[in-house]
């Protein structure tokens, strides 16, 4: 099972910059280094763009505000003391930092930072809901499965299947769902897909999600549940930290979120599509999403974001 450290203290601003004038910041990570297990480094938003640093070796970097980074550090560090240096533009230390730690077979964390499963809710109503659940991992041995078990925010099972890994799909059908119907009842579900080689779980992801019918009429207005969201409730917000997405989908906030700055940041179309697949993937799943908006000079990239999220309007 995997294994997640928080590695957010302790971290130093140098008092030397690198030759173009970015600021380092160090840290001293000891590690009891297992061979049986993988190891990620994971990073979140430290800043607009950074590159990272084990044992004195650049092992990569990232662009992107507020986009997750994780990257495999098993071949870089060693059983002892790693020095993790991390060069950016800014001088505040990077708040959130984890080390990932898990087996050899394990749901995948080199997907664009996504958490390594799919939830998408389909033909969503009052009376039945159908979720198409996918969970994604790689280098599995023939036999291994994906277990899924969907349940209320209190523990409740609602429903529960194996599949072989092979065929990760599973389409879980609910009779009398509750809808994420905003601040009325910001009900949320949570799936729990584990993968299991040789009877035993090696691993475990846990996502909540919400179950909500969502539109927009021609005129521009969202509907949500068959009723319009009023322009004063939908909250316009650029690229965030997803734990304010986890804020909003429990209190019921609705929310567009604007793409302009990764846009902005990019250095040309291919990382500006890179950008985009990142964010969209890694937050999805959030109920409290109704719309992505590009600035016009990106409109382009509109077909893009309906490929990576086919339930969701793009607005310009």
């Amino acid at each position: 099972m995997r294994n997640i450290l928080n590695i957010n203290s302790d971290w130093i601003l140098s008092t030397e910059k690198t030759p173009d004038g970015k600021a380092v910041h160090k840290r001293i990570l000891p590690l009891n280094k297992e061979d049986e297990y993988c190891y990620y480094l994971e990073l979140l938003g430290a800043a607009p763009s950074m590159e990272v640093f084990v044992n004195q070796e650049k092992i990569g970097d990232h662009t992107g505000s507020y986009t997750l980074y994780r990257v495999d550090v098993t071949d870089q560090i060693v059983n002892g003391d790693n020095e993790l240096d991390i060069v950016c533009d800014s001088e505040v230390p990077c708040l959130d930092a984890s080390l990932i730690v898990v087996g050899k077979h394990h749901f995948s964390l080199d997907h664009f930072g996504d958490a390594g499963l799919t939830v998408i809710p389909e033909e969503i109503s009052t009376s039945s809901a159908s979720i198409r659940i996918t969970a994604h991992a790689k280098n599995l041995p023939k036999d291994a499965m994906i277990s899924y078990t969907v349940l209320t925010t209190t523990g409740t099972m609602l429903a529960n299947k194996s599949v072989p890994a092979s065929a990760p799909e599973y389409i879980c059908h609910l009779t009398n769902p509750c809808l994420w119907n905003g601040k009325t009842s910001p009900k949320l579900y949570v799936v729990v897909a584990g993968l299991i080689v040789n009877g035993a779980t090696e691993d475990q992801i846990v996502l909540p999600f919400g179950l909500r019918n969502l539109s927009m009429e021609s005129n521009g207005s969202v509907i949500v549940n068959g009723l319009c969201v009023p322009e004063k409730d939908l909250i316009r917000t650029l690229e965030s930290d997803p734990f304010v997405y986890d804020d909003m989908d429990e209190d019921g906030s609705f929310a567009c979120v604007e793409l302009k700055e990764l846009c902005d940041i990019a250095a040309d179309e291919e990382d500006c599509r890179n950008l985009l697949t990142e964010y969209v993937l890694q937050n999805a799943y959030h109920p409290s999403i109704l719309c992505w908006k590009l600035p016009e000079d990106h409109a382009d990239f509109a077909a893009l974001l309906r490929e990576l999220d086919s339930t969701r309007p793009v607005l310009f």
